[in-house]
């Protein structure tokens, strides 16, 4: 991590995190956790969101989840409050692209899986999770999305028009969660080192460091610090926002 992190104090905080077992999900857990809120991963990798928790400590509660079921959300929703009581924060950060195709190659399979676990995932886990909040009259929710969504992406039709739901399914909660004081936001990453793009090949890798303005890849500490902003005090008057931290020339 670049720096001294962010000093945000969540003690208290009951902090609920998608994707947690690697990558930005897990950097986002250990931020979180070292600024004091209790954490639940969900992941379909339970083993590696059980080694995340183990770098936690006690408060941390790894959950085998796949976004893309509603009754495996439900159960990790629920598997939350048995242990916890409550859930202050969450962080959706579980999804990802599914190959390269262009349209007119993609089958119905494989447009509905992309779709299902970006979209429907996004859906099914803050839907969730708005009833829990709901009910707590407060809450704050924060959507991991991409640039993608706005921009589109060569080839990955489904993908980006998945993140463009995302953005679309955070605004619409804002407005209907907000009288309940619930914030909802979004935030592009921009790409971002971590396993899925490390699995490319160098060419790819160097073709998407070109396109960044800045010449290089986030690192997902730095994703978190943002994401440890965008859920702590500092912006509880913030919501129905899609914040992108810099966008690819192509």
């Amino acid at each position: 991590m670049n720096g001294a992190p962010i000093k945000v104090d969540l003690s208290g905080k009951v902090a609920l995190i998608t994707g947690g077992a690697s990558g930005i999900g897990r950097a986002c857990a250990e931020l979180l956790g070292a600024s004091r809120a209790r954490i639940a991963i969900g992941d379909l990798n339970l083993a590696g969101a059980q080694e995340v928790c183990s770098t936690i400590g006690s408060d941390a509660l790894a959950i085998a989840a796949d976004v893309a079921d509603s009754a495996s959300v439900q159960g990790m929703v629920d598997a939350t409050i048995a242990k916890f009581g409550q859930i202050d924060i969450l962080v959706h950060c579980a999804g990802g692209a599914v190959g390269r195709k262009d349209v007119v190659e993609l089958t119905d399979e494989e447009w509905d899986r992309a779709i299902r676990v970006n979209l429907y995932g996004a859906m099914y886990v803050m839907r969730a999770v708005a009833r829990i909040m709901i009910a707590q009259k407060n809450g704050t929710m924060l959507a991991i999305t991409s640039d993608r969504g706005l921009y589109g992406d060569k080839s990955r039709a489904a993908y980006a028009a998945a993140k463009g739901g995302d953005i679309a399914l955070v605004k619409t909660l804002a407005l209907e969660l907000g009288q309940y004081q619930i914030t909802v936001n979004a935030l592009n990453p921009g790409t971002t080192n971590t396993p899925a793009v490390r699995s490319g090949t160098a060419s790819m890798r160097e073709q998407r460091i070109k396109a960044d303005p800045l010449g290089k890849l986030s690192e997902p500490e730095e994703i978190a610090e943002m994401v440890l902003f965008l859920t702590g005090p500092a912006a509880k008057f913030m919501t129905g926002q899609l914040i992108t931290t810099r966008m690819r020339f192509g």
